[in-house]
């Protein structure tokens, strides 16, 4: 994290940006998760100081990304200027607090070794299954609103533990079903961020964008309703590959 931080500083890549974040996307579902084993959860509030550089981070990705979605749906130079000028102050603000940054990452990184402890494997599993059931009576009463994302965040969590938790498992995961349900969930979810912003900047030439817009969401909504169908059995079922035959 500290190294992609670094070099956005230097080059203003946005990847360099975006991998910083998904950093700190996966270093927090980790606290998460050794929060929920622990006495005192404390790990995600020494967290915050990072999570405000990410939120810093977020607004100038955020400008990016509108940049970008207008230019793909061909929307007035006017909006991407506006856009580029709130990307341009927002990355010299972030830019000047460089020092504190680093300053937070090293204190942080600090106090999170202090207190980190170790996940029993009953826990592991027991969280696992927990969460599971959790995001499948949402699913259940399946409805397009925020406790969707939600839904979204928490399959989020189980997926970026999934590499450490994986060995230790006591119940089937499907990562490859799982992913696509996320992955879903994501991209209704940009639709709605993007109708939301293209309706607040009103142009003439935008109303065909939004009426596009919203009829690839009710697409989305159709995928999401079908691929989360029998959410639990699916997400906890993994079907082995035959072996390829050898001619």
């Amino acid at each position: 994290m500290k190294r992609h931080l670094r070099s956005f500083v230097k080059t203003g890549e946005q990847e360099e940006l975006h991998r910083f974040r998904t950093g700190v996307k996966k270093l927090r579902a980790l606290l998460i998760l050794a929060d929920s084993a622990a006495q005192d959860s404390v790990l995600e509030k020494r967290f915050k100081p990072v999570r405000k550089i990410f939120k810093q981070a977020g607004e100038i990705r955020d400008a990016y990304i509108n940049q970008e979605l207008g230019k793909a749906v061909g929307e007035s130079g006017d909006f991407i200027r506006e856009q580029q000028d709130i990307m341009n102050i927002a990355t010299l603000a972030f830019n000047a607090d460089e020092d504190r940054h680093r300053t937070w990452l090293r204190k942080t990184r600090r106090r999170l070794l202090k207190r980190i402890g170790p996940i029993s494997k009953l826990h592991l599993t027991l969280y696992y299954r927990q969460q599971l059931e959790i995001i499948a009576a949402t699913l259940s009463q399946l409805r397009f609103d925020e406790d969707l994302h939600t839904c979204r965040k928490q399959l989020k969590v189980l997926l970026y533990n999934y590499t450490l938790a994986r060995p230790e498992l006591a119940i089937s995961f499907n990562e490859t079903y799982l992913d696509r349900v996320q992955e879903a969930i994501g991209n209704w979810h940009d639709n709605q961020l993007a109708i939301t912003l293209l309706s607040a900047w009103k142009t003439d030439n935008n109303n065909g964008t939004i009426i596009k817009l919203k009829k690839q969401g009710t697409r989305l909504k159709k995928q999401i309703t079908g691929l989360t169908r029998n959410f639990h059995e699916q997400a906890t079922t993994v079907t082995e590959l035959p072996i390829q035959q050898v001619d």
